[in-house]
C-alpha cells in the first residue's frame, strides 16, 4: 500500500479539501448506516440499550479526541519555528495519548464496573472499551501531527477507515450474531484499524515519533486541559444521548426515537466541521493575530448551512427515518428540524474553541465548554417542557454562553499580540 498523501504544499489545496470532507462526510453517512442496521438487527429495548452504550463509548472517545488539537497546535509551532524531532527537549507526541489517555481507560473501567450492568454492558465489552479507549488516543494524537505537518491526504485516508471498518462489522454481525453484545464489540473494536496503517503507510510511522514544542509536563498539562474540554464537548455531542436519557428518564423504549433523533441531526453540520478542525487549528496558528476577524466568515457560514439543513430536516426528516430505521423509530418534522437547528450552537462552540486552542488559551478553551455543558445539562434539568422541546432549547441556548467564553479570550490574545 502506498501513502495516500502526496507532499504538504501549502496548508491545505481544494483538492485535499474535497478529499477531507469526502472522508469525513463519508464517516458521516457509514455512522447512520451503522445505528440502521443495529436498529434493523435488535428488539427496541435492546437497542435503546445499545444507543446509550454508544453515546458513552463515543463520549469517552470524545474526551481523547481533545489531544488532536494539543497535537495539531503543538506539531504546527514545531513546524513553524524549524524544531527538529531530533531536539530530546520536546517531548514525542506519542507519550501523550499513552500516559493521560491511559489514566481515563483505567478510570472509565473502574467507574464501569459499577454502572456498566444497569445498561446491558459485560466485563469483556467493559475491557474492550477500556482498551480502545488509549488506542484511539494514540490515533487522535497522530492524526494531530499529521495535520500539523499538512499532511490532508494521510489524515483524509485514516478518517474514512476506521468508519468503514465499523459499518462492515456492524452488518456482518446482524447477518450472523444479532445479539446486543455483538453490537457493541463491534461498534467498538473498529477503533482499532489505524494500527494496520503504521507498517505500510510511512508518513503514519514518522507520526508515531513525531516530537511537539514543548517538554513532557507541559505536553500532558495541555493535554489535560484539551481532555477536560473535550470532556465537556462530549456532553454535548457524543454522550449528550445518555446524558437525555439520565435526565428524562421514563420508558426506555419509548425514548429510542429521540435518542436517535439527537444523533442523526448532529452529523450533518458536525462532521463537516471535524473534518477541518485541524486545518482551522494549523490556519489559527500561522496567522498569529486578528483571529477574532477570522472567525466572523465562518460563523456566518455554519449559521447559513445550519438553517438549510433544518430546513431540510424539517421536510425530509421524518421520511428519512421512517425509510431507515422503520416506523417504530420516527419524530415531527418540526422536532427534528428544531434539533438540527440547535446543533448550530455547538458547531460555533467547536469553531470557537478551534480558535482558543490555536491561541494558547488552554484555561479559557476548557472553561468555555464547561459552563457551555453544565448549561445546557442545566437547562435540560429545568425547563418546564415536553421532552423535545427540552432537548431543542437547551442545546440552542447552553452553548452559546461558552462561546462568549472563547470569544473574550481570542480578543484578549489578539490585544496581546498587537502590543508585541
Amino acid at each position: 500500500m502506498s501513502d495516500p498523501s502526496n507532499g504538504q504544499g501549502g496548508l491545505i489545496s481544494p483538492s485535499r479539501s474535497v478529499g477531507m470532507l469526502a472522508a469525513n462526510g463519508w464517516g458521516a453517512v457509514s455512522l447512520v448506516a451503522a445505528t440502521a442496521v443495529a436498529a434493523r438487527a435488535l428488539n427496541e429495548s435492546d437497542y435503546t440499550q445499545f444507543l446509550v452504550y454508544w453515546s458513552l463509548l463515543f463520549g469517552a472517545l470524545q474526551v481523547v479526541t481533545g489531544l488532536q488539537n494539543e497535537s495539531t497546535r503543538s506539531v504546527s509551532e514545531s513546524v513553524l519555528s524549524s524544531t527538529s524531532d531530533l531536539d530530546h527537549a520536546h517531548a514525542r507526541i506519542i507519550a501523550m495519548p499513552l500516559i493521560l489517555g491511559g489514566v481515563l481507560a483505567l478510570c472509565a473501567f473502574a467507574f464501569g464496573l459499577f454502572w456498566a450492568p444497569h445498561i446491558g454492558v459485560g466485563v469483556l465489552v467493559l475491557a474492550v472499551s477500556a482498551l480502545v479507549i488509549v488506542n484511539y488516543g494514540c490515533a487522535f494524537a497522530v492524526g494531530g501531527v499529521l495535520a500539523g505537518r499538512h499532511q490532508w491526504g494521510t489524515l483524509a485516508f485514516l478518517n474514512g477507515l476506521e468508519p468503514t471498518i465499523r459499518l462492515a462489522a456492524m452488518v456482518l454481525v446482524a447477518v450472523l450474531v444479532p445479539s446486543l453484545k455483538a453490537m457493541q464489540l463491534a461498534a467498538a473494536l473498529p477503533a482499532l484499524a489505524w494500527l494496520t496503517t503504521i507498517i505500510p503507510l510511512r508518513r503514519v510511522r514518522a507520526a508515531t515519533s513525531a516530537r511537539g514544542d514543548v517538554p513532557l509536563a507541559r505536553l500532558l498539562t495541555n493535554g489535560a486541559w484539551s481532555m477536560v474540554a473535550a470532556a465537556a464537548s462530549a456532553v454535548l455531542l457524543n454522550a449528550f444521548p445518555a446524558i437525555v436519557r439520565m435526565v428524562l428518564g421514563g420508558n426506555a423504549a419509548g425514548l429510542a426515537s429521540l435518542l436517535l433523533g439527537v444523533q442523526l441531526t448532529r452529523a450533518p453540520l458536525m462532521m463537516p466541521l471535524g473534518a477541518f478542525q485541524g486545518i482551522a487549528i494549523a490556519g489559527f496558528v500561522a496567522a498569529r493575530r486578528n483571529r477574532l476577524r477570522a472567525l466572523v466568515k465562518p460563523f456566518f457560514a455554519v449559521i447559513g448551512l445550519g438553517i438549510v439543513l433544518a430546513i431540510a430536516a424539517a421536510l425530509l426528516g421524518p421520511w428519512v427515518m421512517r425509510l431507515v430505521f422503520g416506523a417504530k423509530y420516527v419524530l415531527s418534522g418540526l422536532v427534528l428540524g428544531g434539533l438540527t437547528l440547535a446543533a448550530v450552537s455547538i458547531a460555533l462552540l467547536t469553531l470557537s474553541g478551534t480558535a482558543t486552542i490555536a491561541v494558547g488559551a488552554h484555561r479559557a478553551f476548557m472553561a468555555g465548554w464547561i459552563t457551555g455543558a453544565a448549561a445546557t445539562v442545566v437547562l435540560l434539568s429545568v425547563l418546564p417542557l415536553p421532552d423535545a422541546g427540552r432537548v431543542i432549547l437547551a442545546v440552542l441556548i447552553g452553548p452559546l454562553i461558552g462561546v462568549m467564553i472563547h470569544l473574550f479570550a481570542i480578543r484578549s490574545r489578539d490585544r496581546a499580540a498587537v502590543t508585541l
